[in-house]
């Protein structure tokens, strides 16, 4: 896998070029999205991390969707299950970190660029 620089921080990285189903294996790999996506979480778990990147232009929209009984709280999201957040025509760079706790859901632990709640 290659590895992105961010920050002095080495990450290990994916390259994604449509829709995902997220997975116990993509754990802590950070998720570039080079066109218009759909990542799906997995049920919450604990200590679960995952980082969705924007690597593509205005064009690309990343919508990242928790399961069905899961929430995506924080960044100003109001709490409700089965609401994904949404990066429309984002900029490069774009980034979410989701971190699962086991029971509700996912809390965004890190947030660049403009990502909005499904209404």
């Amino acid at each position: 896998m290659p590895v992105m620089e961010a920050t002095n921080v080495s990450l290990v990285s994916a390259t994604v070029t449509g829709d995902k189903t997220l997975a116990a294996t993509d754990n802590g790999v950070a998720q570039v999205v080079t066109s218009t996506a759909t990542l799906t979480l997995p049920a919450t778990g604990v200590e679960f991390e995952f980082t969705i990147v924007n690597g593509g232009q205005k064009s690309v929209t990343i919508t990242l969707s928790p399961n069905a009984n899961d929430q995506i709280a924080g960044n100003g999201f109001t709490a409700a299950d089965n609401k994904d957040a949404i990066n429309t025509l984002g900029n490069y760079g774009d980034t979410i970190s989701v971190r699962g706790d086991g029971s509700g859901g996912w809390a965004i632990t890190q947030v660049r660029g403009n990502w909005t709640r499904q209404a």
